[in-house]
């Protein structure tokens, strides 16, 4: 079963009453319910049906052998006419039904093609719309330094670890796999930035006094694709470039850079089918000139408890946590060990 409000807004759409901005959502509800593109098809059948009969109707009442298919009056001396049916499947009914299931998949088949025909801009668009900001999403994070993201080949200094993103809202949660541990940090859905060197310390900074080196931090490793999205339309020239199948690959140019912009240009794939974004690759700027290139690939999207993105989800029951009540210069001292260790290059072969 559909709900009843769908099927008001596809009977709304075949009688030309369903306002443009709900015919997006329309489509999208079509592509992800069967059922509800069946019921689609079957109406967009019934009012072919409807209109050949009209239109057939007309002509046979205005033709000149119409006045004999009418009854004349009754003759009392001839037995009573019995009364013969009105629908038969005679051929030209059949090239009625066919011609409107012919009708009804071109009909489906204009409206479903992928939005890989839209330009960039509307992709974009349409990627923002459909975006939930709600879900889970996990991405493999990959720091590379020295160059910009259009110079193809260039010499890089080396890459920071790489690591596993997780993203829901403003929350995030990040783990990097070393050689000798496992860092994890994140924010909560508060707003409070925390990090742990192992499972029996951790350092957190409520959202009122995370130091500006740690809020940089989370600008530069973490992705909130709304705010992205809604960059690119308003910051950027995109246009297309080849991708992966499967994916619409779009190069953005900032279209100026001012001292205080932290991202320079972009690289985004985006499925035309889903609008998921499969992949992001951006550059980190300072001082207008690209310091390092950044790229998220996404891996799945799914749905996490609401304890991945706190700090006490990763830490023994007996762990200790520094906050703004303990020793001061203690969480200092934990910051700039962590930030060591995030940034330290590793060699060019790392993770390939």
């Amino acid at each position: 079963m559909i709900p009843e409000s769908l099927r008001q807004q596809i009977d709304r759409w075949f009688d030309g009453e369903l306002p443009e901005a709900e015919q997006l959502p329309l489509q999208e509800s079509l592509r992800q319910l069967p059922e509800a593109l069946d019921y689609f098809c079957d109406t967009a059948l019934l009012h072919q049906l409807l209109a050949e009969n009209a239109d057939l109707g007309n002509a046979l009442h205005n033709s000149p052998a119409a006045a004999e298919l009418r009854p004349a009056e009754a003759d009392p001396h001839l037995p009573p006419r019995q009364p013969q049916s009105t629908w038969q499947w005679n051929p030209r009914t059949l090239l009625w039904v066919a011609s409107a299931v012919a009708g009804c998949a071109l009909l489906c088949g204009l409206w479903f093609l992928p939005p890989a025909a839209a330009s960039p801009a509307e992709l974009v668009r349409r990627t923002l719309n459909q975006f939930q900001n709600a879900a889970d999403r996990c991405y493999r994070v990959r720091v590379d330094f020295g160059g910009p993201l259009w110079r193809s080949g260039f010499r890089r200094r080396g890459v920071a670890p790489t690591s596993t993103l997780w993203v829901r809202g403003n929350s995030f949660v990040q783990l990097f796999e070393t050689d000798d541990s496992l860092l994890i940090w994140g924010r909560n859905a508060r707003g409070a930035v925390w990090f742990r060197m192992s499972d029996d310390s951790a350092a957190i900074f409520e959202s009122d006094e995370v130091p500006q080196v740690l809020e940089d931090a989370c600008e530069l490793r973490t992705l909130q694709l709304t705010t992205l999205l809604e960059s690119l339309l308003r910051d950027y020239e995109l246009n297309d470039s080849s991708g992966d199948p499967g994916t619409r690959r779009i190069l953005a140019r900032r279209r100026s850079t001012t001292a205080s912009a932290k991202y320079g240009d972009v690289e985004i794939d985006i499925d035309p089918r889903t609008l998921l974004v499969r992949h992001v690759a951006l550059e980190r700027l300072r001082d207008q000139r690209p310091v390092a290139v950044v790229s998220f690939s996404l891996i799945e999207v799914t749905s996490r408890k609401d304890s991945l993105y706190e700090v006490t989800g990763h830490l023994k029951s007996d762990a200790r946590v520094f906050d703004r009540s303990t020793r001061f210069g203690s969480r200092s001292e934990l910051l700039r060990e962590f930030l060591q260790k995030i940034r330290t290059p590793q060699s060019d072969s790392t993770d390939r």
